[in-house]
């Protein structure tokens, strides 16, 4: 049996089901979850054939369909970080890993886009609680996106800040309700800090930039402000809230309840779209060898490229990678919603082990798809073939900072070999 097929019926603890099956290949991710996670994991896969039909205008338009967005909406995908208060799941980092997983088997933009307002949605619990009830109280699916890529300075005026500039990579604006954008004191400010500005969309204008080989459906064009204005409370800069909070002899630290990740450990949340990718390719390339794709070699022996060992032996090592990468993606998840549940900070060590993982993980599954597509055929990048897309997608994805291990292995080691203090 093709190991990317099997499906598991979760059961509570009397040996009763209690959630619609799930991807079996996702255990490591789903095992421990509660069956209101372990639904939305299956509505997520339930979504795979009809985001999968949809990826390719995704990829000729540069952003996500509407039908696309109406679909994650209507399972409650939007609603992973808001809060139960507001009618939201408040999903831990497994659960929404191996969510946004199961959407990239079906379309890789749109996992990334999914992963993209999960995290800005975890980040949103840095603010105040009147701006989150401003958020969701009134609509629980808000999207919200962000960007780092152009701090602006925030220009305190009555009332609030003015901010002006410009943030690229914004993946997901283009269906976003609000964005949180970097920014910085105004200049000559001693010390100068770093903050971060919440805005709805509807006061951003943005620039058409996204113009890339790979993951075009995300849309990550960049955000323009022209003095917007801003309140007081939808600006924050997390070095003057800590200074308060040692001031008034108390530790500061991110509101909100414990069930929700804090934004400490999201950096391996995006190595989920990877890891669908990786399941996609793999899907796609054993349907075509189990189809009968002839062997095209010299001996013509044997006919069917699936009858041939050296064939089999790279799917089987295409899924052991696959497998690999899942499951260092599951360590780094379980170690987030550990720290959520016991409201522990992870230490720079584990941090840092976040982010090898995540690498590590991309890399195993950027090996993985190689070994397929070398046994897939050179059909496999025609136009017509989602391979090639796929191919596309993994290939630009995985250039993203978060995994570029070559810039984290040095920390990683020294922290290791005792060298840094932790």
């Amino acid at each position: 049996m093709d190991p990317s097929k099997v499906m598991t019926t979760a059961t509570n603890r009397q040996g009763q089901p209690d959630s619609p099956p799930v991807n079996d290949r996702l255990e490591a991710l789903t095992v421990d979850l509660p069956a209101e996670e372990l639904a939305l994991v299956s509505a997520a896969a339930s979504l795979v054939p009809a985001l999968s039909a949809g990826a390719e205008t995704a990829d000729a338009t540069g952003r996500l369909a509407d039908e696309d967005i109406a679909a994650l909406r209507k399972e409650g995908l939007f609603r992973l970080a808001t809060p139960r208060k507001y009618g939201g799941h408040e999903a831990g980092a497994c659960a929404a890993t191996a969510i946004a997983a199961e959407v990239a088997r079906g379309c890789p933009s749109a996992s990334w886009v999914l992963t993209v307002y999960y995290t800005a949605g975890i980040a949103l619990w840095l603010f105040p609680d009147q701006v989150r009830h401003r958020v969701w109280d009134e609509d629980p699916d808000a999207t919200v996106c962000g960007s780092s890529a152009g701090a602006a300075p925030a220009r305190e005026v009555t009332g609030g800040y003015l901010i002006s500039g410009r943030w690229g990579w914004a993946s997901g604006i283009h269906n976003a309700s609000w964005a949180i954008l970097s920014v910085v004191s105004e200049p000559g400010a001693a010390p100068q800090e770093s903050g971060f500005a919440l805005v709805p969309t509807s006061e951003l204008a943005v620039a058409d930039t996204w113009n890339m080989a790979g993951m075009r459906g995300t849309g990550s064009d960049t955000i323009i402000a022209e003095d917007v204005f801003v309140p007081e409370e939808q600006v924050i800069f997390p070095s003057r809230a800590a200074r308060a909070a040692m001031a008034a002899g108390a530790v500061h630290q991110v509101q909100g309840p414990l069930s929700v990740p804090k934004p400490q450990g999201l950096m391996g949340a995006l190595a989920a779209p990877v890891l669908g990718m990786g399941m996609a390719i793999y899907d796609h390339v054993v349907a075509k060898l189990s189809g009968g794709r002839p062997l095209a070699t010299a001996t013509k022996s044997p006919a069917r490229a699936i009858d041939s060992p050296a064939v089999q032996a790279n799917v089987a090592e295409a899924a052991m990678l696959i497998d690999s990468a899942i499951l260092q993606a599951a360590r780094t998840a379980h170690a987030v919603d550990r720290a959520t549940r016991t409201g522990a900070q992870l230490s720079a060590l584990a941090i840092a082990r976040t982010r090898m993982d995540c690498g590590f993980a991309a890399r195993q599954i950027r090996r993985a798809a190689d070994k397929l597509l070398d046994v897939g055929g050179a059909s496999r990048f025609a136009d017509s073939d989602p391979a090639q897309r796929i191919w596309r997608d993994l290939g630009t994805a995985t250039r993203h900072p978060t995994f570029i291990t070559e810039l984290d292995r040095e920390q990683y080691a020294r922290l290791l070999l005792g060298l840094q203090r932790q």
